[in-house]
C-alpha cells in the first residue's frame, strides 16, 4: 500500500478537482485541441465548428446514453486514432488520417463518410448510421454486427457482416475478405481487382456480387442473392450448396470451377443461367437435382457426383468459343433424366463426349419416345441406360440413344421396361434401342441387356446390327434369331449383304440357323411350361376315370342286390414321361398319383341274368413333374415344373348280362388347382374344371375251361375349361377343343379256385388313340401358341382278383405304355383296389 502525507493528499485533491473539471468541460463537448495526444469526451451539448486536431494519436467518445453533437466535421491527423461513438452526432465528414485508426459505433450518426485514411484500420459497427465508409490502402478489417452505412463501403480488405444494413460494398484494393452471415447489402457487393473471396451464409444482397481480375472465390452457403454473380476475369471458383441465387451467374474469362452442392430445383428455378464463360471450366454437382439442363452453357467438363441428378431436356452445350466441346460425366451413383434431349459441342465440327458411369434414365416418363442423341462419342463405365420400350414386332416403338459422328464405346447396360407391349416375332432389323447416324459407330461389346426382358410368349435379347443394309453400327432388340442370307451371286461394284446380327455380351447361347432359314421364334421359358397345363389337367382326369376294371376289379366282383350294397375304392399311381407336338413340343416327366372311394345306391338282377347297378364316387389325385421344351430358341430345354391337383366326383352306371358282357357308362367333373413355375421363378397358378364322359363295354369269349378272351372298346370325351391367369409378364389364356380319345383292347381273364378263394388273372393288351384336336395359350390376346391332340399309344396290363371272402375282394394291375407315333410316351403304372359288399 502507498501511504500518504497530509500535503501529498492535499496535492492530490487539488489535482482530481482540476482534472474532473477539466473533464466535465470536455465531456460537454467544449472540444479544445492541446499539443500532443489528447482524448475527447462528447455526452452532450454542441460543439460547433469542426474538430481538427492533427497532430498526436487521439480519442474521441460519445458516450452510452450521451446527447452531445459535433456541427461539423472530425479532422485527425497521421496518428493512431480512435473513435468510439455510442450516442451522440457527427455533423460532417470523419477523416481520421493516415496510420491504423480505429472506428467503433453503436450509436449515433455521422451524417457524412468516415474515412480512415491509408494504414491497417479497423471499423467496428454494432448500431447507429453513418453515411458511408471508406478504409483506404493497406490491409483493413471490418466487422458489422449492426447499424446502417446508407451509402457505400469501400476499400475494405477483411470484413466480415452478421447484421445491420448497407448500401452497397466497393472492396476495390488488395486481396479481399467479405464474410456475410447476417445483415443486408440493399445494391451491390463488389470486389476489385486481386485475389478476392466473399462467404455468404446468411442475410441479403439485393444486388450483383461481382469480383474483378484475379483468382476469386464465391460461396454461398444460405441467405438471397437478389443480383447476378459475375466472377469476371480470372480463375476463379464458385461453391454453392445452400441459399437463393435469383439472377444469373457469370463465371466470366478464365479456368473456372463451379460446385452446386445439396441443391434442387427449387432453388436453381430462379437462376436462368449458369455461364463458364471462356476458358477451360469445370461444373460440379454433389447430391443435387436440376431439372434445367439449358441454365448450364459453355462448360468444358460437367459432372455429376454422389447421388446428382440432371434433366436432360432439350440441348446441353459443352464448350465456347475457344475450346469448342467438352464432357459429361455421371457417377456411379448419379443420373441424367431424358426427355428429349441431347449433348453437342459449342463447334459442331468437333465432337462432345459422355462417360457415363451411373445411370441415364430415358424410361422415367410414360411413353416410349424419349430421345437422347449424343453428337460426339459415348464411353460407358459399367453405367446403364434405362428405356421404355413397347415390346412386340419390329415397328414398336422405344426410347433411344442416339450416337452421330461418334463412337460408343466401353460397358454399359440397357435395363429395359415393356410399356404395355404385348409381344411378337421380329421378324426384320428388330426393335431399335441404340442408333448410330452420321458416320457414327459402335464397338462390338458396348451394350448388354440387364436381366430377362419378356413380352407375351417371347424373350427378347439385344443384337448389334439389324438385317437391313446399313444397320450394322445399330442395336436391336429381337424376339427371333435371323439366319444369314444366302450368299448371293454377286457382280463388281454390287452392294455388300446385310449383315447378321450379332448377340450382345452376356447373352444366352442360341441357335445357329442354316442360311436362308426362316427366322427361329425366342419364346420364353415358361412358354412349354404353360403348353403342358391343359394337358396335365386332361391326364390327370383321364387317369382318374380309368377304365371298369382298374375302378371296379372285375364283372364277377358286382353280385349284390339292393340299396347301397357295396362300397370300392382304389389307389393309382404312375410314373410318365409324355410329349406333344405343337409350338413349343412340351414334354412332361413326372408322376401321378390318385386315390378314389365309391359306392354302389342301387343294384339288382333280373331274371333272364343281366344285372344293373348305379353308383357315385370322390376322388382326389396330384400329378407333378418336370417340364422340357421349345424355348430359348433350342427344342427340349429344360423350363420348369408344373403341379396340378384334382378333386373328382362322378357317377356311373354299369349292365352286366348273364355272359358277363358289360356296358359301363360314367360322368365325372373335376376341379383342378395347381401352378405352373419356370425355373427362373415366373409362376401361374392354374385353376379351373375338366368334364369327362366315358363309355365303355366288353365282351367275353370263352376259350378253354379257365380262360375268357375279352375285346373291349371304350370311347372318352373331356372337355378342359381353364381359368385365364396373368404371370407378371403377360395374361395367359386357355382353349381347348374337346378331346375325343379311343381304345380298342382286349383282355385275356383267366379264372382259378384254390382252396376257398377264387382268384382271376388277366393280361390286357390296349391301343390308345386321341383324336384331332388342339389347345391353345394366348399371350395377351396376341400369340396363340398351339399343342396338337393327336397321339397313339399302346399299354399293355397285368393283373389279378382275389375274392378274399364272400364280402370282400381286392384287385392289383401293373401296366406298361408306350408310343406307337412320333409323340414320346412311355409310363408304368399300378393300381390296387378293395370292394366291400354289407
Amino acid at each position: 500500500m502507498i501511504k500518504y502525507g497530509k500535503k501529498q493528499l492535499g496535492h492530490l485533491g487539488v489535482l482530481s478537482i482540476f482534472t474532473f473539471a477539466a473533464q466535465e468541460s470536455i465531456a460537454a463537448c467544449n472540444l479544445i485541441p492541446a499539443a500532443g495526444d489528447n482524448s475527447y469526451v462528447c455526452d452532450s451539448g454542441t460543439f460547433s465548428g469542426d474538430l481538427t486536431d492533427t497532430g498526436g494519436n487521439n480519442t474521441l467518445i460519445f458516450p452510452q446514453s450521451g446527447s452531445g453533437v459535433i456541427d461539423g466535421s472530425v479532422n485527425f491527423g497521421a496518428g493512431v486514432d480512435t473513435i468510439e461513438m455510442h450516442s451522440g452526432s457527427i455533423l460532417g465528414e470523419v477523416y481520421q488520417g493516415d496510420s491504423p485508426d480505429r472506428f467503433i459505433i453503436s450509436g449515433g450518426t455521422v451524417t457524412g463518410g468516415v474515412h480512415q485514411g491509408n494504414g491497417i484500420d479497423d471499423f467496428v459497427m454494432s448500431g447507429g448510421t453513418i453515411n458511408s465508409l471508406s478504409q483506404g490502402d493497406n490491409h483493413d478489417t471490418f466487422l458489422m454486427t449492426g447499424g446502417t452505412i446508407t451509402g457505400v463501403f469501400e476499400d475494405g480488405d477483411t470484413a466480415r457482416m452478421t447484421g445491420g444494413t448497407i448500401g452497397r460494398v466497393d472492396m476495390k484494393l488488395d486481396n479481399n475478405l467479405f464474410d456475410m452471415s447476417g445483415g443486408e447489402i440493399i445494391g451491390n457487393l463488389v470486389t476489385g481487382f486481386g485475389h478476392d473471396t466473399i462467404i455468404i451464409s446468411n442475410g441479403r444482397v439485393g444486388g450483383n456480387i461481382s469480383v474483378s481480375g484475379g483468382d476469386d472465390s464465391i460461396t454461398i452457403s444460405g441467405g438471397v442473392v437478389d443480383g447476378e454473380i459475375r466472377a469476371s476475369a480470372g480463375n476463379d471458383s464458385f461453391t454453392w450448396s445452400g441459399g437463393e441465387i435469383k439472377s444469373a451467374i457469370l463465371m466470366g474469362e478464365g479456368d473456372d470451377t463451379a460446385l452446386l452442392s445439396g441443391l434442387n430445383e427449387s432453388l436453381l428455378s430462379a437462376v436462368p443461367n449458369l455461364d463458364g464463360g471462356l476458358g477451360t471450366d469445370r461444373l460440379t454437382f454433389n447430391t443435387t437435382t436440376s431439372a434445367n439442363s439449358g441454365r448450364y452453357t459453355h462448360w468444358e467438363s460437367i459432372e455429376l457426383n454422389n447421388g446428382s441428378n440432371l434433366q436432360l431436356n432439350g440441348t446441353l452445350s459443352l464448350g465456347d468459343a475457344g475450346t469448342g466441346s467438352g464432357s459429361l460425366s455421371v457417377s456411379t451413383d448419379s443420373s441424367v433424366l431424358v426427355d428429349q434431349g441431347s449433348v453437342m459441342p459449342f463447334d459442331g465440327a468437333q465432337l462432345a463426349t459422355v462417360n457415363n458411369a451411373g445411370t441415364i434414365d430415358l424410361a422415367h416418363t410414360a411413353n416410349a419416345s424419349n430421345r437422347l442423341s449424343i453428337f460426339g462419342n459415348y464411353i460407358g463405365s459399367g453405367g446403364l441406360i434405362r428405356l421404355n420400350s413397347v415390346l412386340g414386332d419390329d415397328n414398336s416403338a422405344s426410347d433411344r440413344l442416339v450416337i452421330s459422328n461418334g463412337t460408343a464405346s466401353g460397358q454399359t447396360t440397357l435395363e429395359v421396361t415393356n410399356l404395355g407391349g404385348q409381344g411378337g416375332a421380329t421378324v426384320a432389323d428388330g426393335i431399335q434401342v441404340v442408333e448410330a447416324i452420321n458416320n457414327g459407330s459402335t464397338t462390338a461389346d458396348a451394350f448388354s441387356l440387364k436381366g430377362a426382358v419378356s413380352a407375351g410368349a417371347y424373350d427378347y435379347y439385344l443384337f448389334k446390327g439389324g438385317v437391313s443394309a446399313g444397320t450394322a453400327e445399330n442395336w436391336y432388340l429381337r424376339s427371333t434369331v435371323v439366319a444369314a442370307p444366302e450368299p448371293p451371286l454377286t457382280e463388281p461394284g454390287s452392294p455388300a449383304p446385310p449383315v447378321v446380327p450379332q448377340p450382345a455380351p452376356g447373352t444366352p447361347s442360341l441357335p445357329v440357323p442354316q442360311p436362308g432359314e426362316a427366322p427361329i421364334p425366342i419364346y420364353r421359358q415358361e412358354v412349354p411350361v404353360y403348353s403342358v397345363v391343359i394337358p396335365a389337367a386332361q391326364v390327370l382326369a383321364l387317369e382318374t376315370v380309368g377304365t371298369f376294371h382298374e375302378r371296379q376289379g372285375e364283372q364277377s366282383l358286382l353280385i349284390e342286390k339292393g340299396v347301397l350294397a357295396a362300397g370300392w375304392g382304389r389307389a393309382y399311381t404312375s410314373d410318365l414321361r409324355q410329349s406333344w407336338s405343337g409350338s413349343a413340343a412340351p414334354s412332361f416327366d413326372g408322376s401321378n398319383k390318385g386315390y378314389q372311394v365309391g359306392h354302389d345306391l342301387y343294384s339288382a338282377e333280373h331274371e333272364d341274368g343281366w344285372r344293373q347297378r348305379y353308383g357315385f364316387f370322390l376322388g382326389q389325385s396330384r400329378l407333378d413333374g418336370d417340364i422340357k421344351g421349345f424355348s430359348g430358341g433350342f427344342m427340349d430345354r429344360k423350363s420348369g415344373k408344373a403341379k396340378v391337383e384334382g378333386d373328382s366326383f362322378g357317377a356311373y352306371a354299369t349292365f352286366i348280362t348273364a355272359e358277363e358282357a358289360y356296358l359301363d357308362l360314367v360322368v365325372m367333373t373335376t376341379r383342378v388347382d395347381g401352378h405352373a413355375r419356370s425355373d427362373r421363378g415366373v409362376r401361374l397358378d392354374t385353376e379351373g374344371d375338366v368334364l369327362t364322359l366315358s363309355a365303355e363295354a366288353g365282351y367275353p369269349l370263352k376259350v378253354s375251361e379257365h380262360w375268357v378272351l375279352e375285346p373291349q372298346i371304350q370311347i372318352i370325351n373331356q372337355r378342359v375349361d381353364l381359368d385365364s391367369q396373368h404371370d407378371g409378364i403377360s395374361s395367359v389364356g386357355f382353349d381347348s377343343d374337346d378331346y375325343w380319345i379311343g381304345r380298342a383292347g382286349v383282355r385275356a381273364r383267366g379264372r382259378y379256385l384254390q382252396g376257398d378263394m377264387l382268384t382271376e388273372p388277366y393280361i390286357r393288351a390296349n391301343l390308345w388313340h386321341t383324336f384331332e384336336g388342339q389347345d391353345t395359350v394366348t399371350y395377351d390376346a396376341v400369340d396363340r401358341l398351339q399343342t396338337e391332340h393327336k397321339s397313339t399309344s399302346a399299354a399293355l396290363e397285368l393283373g389279378v382278383v382275389a375274392h378274399l371272402s364272400s364280402s370282400v375282394s381286392v384287385h392289383l394291375a401293373v401296366d406298361y405304355n408306350a408310343n406307337l407315333d412320333s409323340n414320346d410316351l412311355e409310363g408304368f403304372g399300378g393300381n390296387l383296389g378293395v370292394r366291400f359288399s354289407w
